[in-house]
């Protein structure tokens, strides 16, 4: 099973780090990993372990640059820019939102359902919240596997998060 999903949303918050904190740097930059468990009636398989780790930059004009690389689908790169409404993304759409003062918000949109991504940043203290959430009327989660179709799997639970501006 591949799960684009966590890694696609987890590194457009991470690349947005500081700039709820009004940094004033050129660029921002950050460092995000994760693991998680998921089950999934298609592909029939239980127990899979996901782990995802990459970096992100967000620049002064308000673009990001994400680096992923996962035991899922391999590299991946993707460019959004903060605020902009949300662009085509591999089995779905993506968007980059300031969720608070010192909350950045990343939204990976699937059929079926959406993963939310907080990353607060105060000082150098970094912290990530993973969320999947159903779409009304939806029971299955659908992922994008990166060979051109989907998983449909039961909530992944994530197991670990961690962050790093750098």
């Amino acid at each position: 099973m591949k799960t684009k999903t966590i890694l696609a949303i987890a590194a457009m918050a991470a690349c947005m780090l500081t700039i709820a904190d009004g940094a004033s740097a050129q660029s921002l930059r950050a460092k995000f990993s994760f693991e998680g468990i998921a089950d999934c009636t298609n592909p029939a398989i239980s127990g899979f372990p996901i782990h995802g780790e990459g970096t992100g930059v967000l620049s002064t004009d308000r673009s990001a640059k994400l680096d992923l690389n996962s035991n899922i689908e391999g590299p991946v790169q993707i460019n959004a820019k903060l605020g902009a409404k949300a662009s085509e993304a591999p089995g779905g759409s993506a968007s980059l939102r300031v969720a608070g003062r010192h909350t950045l918000r990343a939204v990976r949109n699937y059929p079926n359902n959406s993963i939310i991504i907080d990353l607060t940043v105060v000082g150098s203290s970094c912290s990530m919240k993973v969320a999947n959430v159903l779409k009304p009327g939806k029971r299955e989660y659908t992922f994008y596997t990166g060979s051109g179709g989907f998983a449909y799997c039961s909530r992944p639970q994530i197991t670990k998060t961690e962050c790093s501006s750098f």
